[in-house]
Formats: C-alpha cells, structure tokens, sequence
C-alpha cells in the first residue's frame, strides 16, 4: 500500500497516515526496547548486590560468633544480666547448630 501511487487526495491522506503510524510504532519500539535493556541491568546489578550484601552479612556473623561483651555493658562476669545473656547465646549457639 505505501509503494503504491496514490489515485486520489484521499488515497494520498491515508498513506501519510500510515507513515505516520509506522514511524510512531518504531519510536514506541525503540523506546522499548531501552527500557527492557534498562530493567535487565537493573536486575543484574540487583544480583550483584544481593550476592555482595550476603556475603558481608555472613562475614560479619562470623566475627561476632562468641562475643558477649560488644554492646558496651559493663564486664561483671558474675551479675544477673551477664548471666542471662550467657545462657541465652548458648541457646542460640545450640539452635544453629541443629539447623
């Protein structure tokens, strides 16, 4: 149809309207073709820093394994509050360990 001479004004106005059309569908495809680009270097950034935030987070499990005197409470190895957060650590040591 658009290689075709046009007979008639109306012939002719319908094929700038379809040139139109097909110059606005390639725009609209150009455009989305760079947001499905967008999204899938978003989402491999995402994995990255998923993969990187886990890592961190297990390193840092690791160095706090053991450590009961971190927060800043005093260091009375005989008071009440030591005592229970000892004997709650170790629930929480022997947990994990049957995980």
């Amino acid at each position: 149809l658009l290689d075709e001479e046009p007979t008639n004004e109306k012939e002719h106005a319908y094929q700038i309207a379809l040139h139109e059309s097909y110059s606005c569908e390639a725009q609209y495809k150009s455009a989305l073709f760079g947001l499905q680009s967008t999204v899938i270097l978003q989402s491999m950034y995402c994995d990255w820093l998923s993969k990187q935030l886990a890592a961190q987070e297990k390193s840092q499990k690791k160095k706090k394994k053991g450590q009961l005197n971190g927060n800043g409470l005093p260091r009375l190895l005989t008071g009440d509050q030591f005592y229970e957060r000892v004997v709650e650590h170790q629930k929480n040591a022997e947990e994990e360990k049957i995980e």
